[in-house]
């Protein structure tokens, strides 16, 4: 009785041991094989960051030769290019340093870029506001009370955007892609009032 108790502990003691001899050279490749995932997983994030900074900063150069362009055409030509259009311009350039700044800081996301954008939507519709109603107090009704409201509307609604892009920090990326699909639609919806309003003219 007891040499079969003794035959089964040393059964159990030799497959205990075997396993181990087993489950060593698995466990080490396990790891070196999660090893390499981390590593390739890391330099897929590094070549992104490095595309992202390189997009970045591709665009930026194109915004500033822009902006050259049509400063360029007003010195030789002066007030060819509207104040308005010179202004939206200057501010995608800034838009687009802030664009830079973002992609090469580590610790920057979406939701820092929208919250960028829209503080420069923010500061636009002020600024639009701010001439209109300087425009009236030198002229009375230089600009209609219709426009008035619709540049208030505007600032209000810019308002809202940046308190948004702020709150997209906390919220799940496909709050993110929703926030940015919504600026797509409101941009083309704009150009679409642009080109009704240009053949109208024509």
């Amino acid at each position: 009785m007891w040499n079969r108790r003794w035959i089964f502990v040393a059964g159990l003691m030799a497959c205990g041991f075997l396993a181990i001899q087993v489950a060593s050279p698995l466990s080490a490749h396990q790891k070196e094989n999660a090893s390499t995932d981390k590593s390739d997983k890391e330099k897929e994030k590094a070549k992104e960051k490095e595309l992202d900074i390189r997009y970045a900063k591709g665009y930026l150069k194109l915004m500033e030769a822009t902006l050259e362009k049509y400063q360029e055409t007003n010195r030789r030509l002066p007030n060819t290019i509207r104040p308005s259009v010179m202004q939206a311009i200057q501010e995608n350039v800034r838009e687009a340093h802030e664009r830079v700044q973002l992609a090469e800081n580590d610790d920057s996301n979406d939701a820092a870029i929208y919250v960028s954008g829209a503080e420069s939507d923010l500061r636009s519709a002020q600024e639009s506001l701010t001439k209109a109603e300087g425009a009236n107090l030198q002229f009375n009704g230089t600009v209609s009370p219709s426009e008035i409201e619709r540049l208030k509307a505007d600032l209000e609604l810019a308002k809202i955007k940046v308190e948004r892009a702020r709150h997209l920090a906390s919220e799940s990326p496909l709050s993110n892609v929703r926030f940015e699909l919504e600026q797509l639609r409101e941009d083309v919806q704009e150009l679409r009032m642009f080109v009704a309003l240009l053949r109208d003219r024509n």
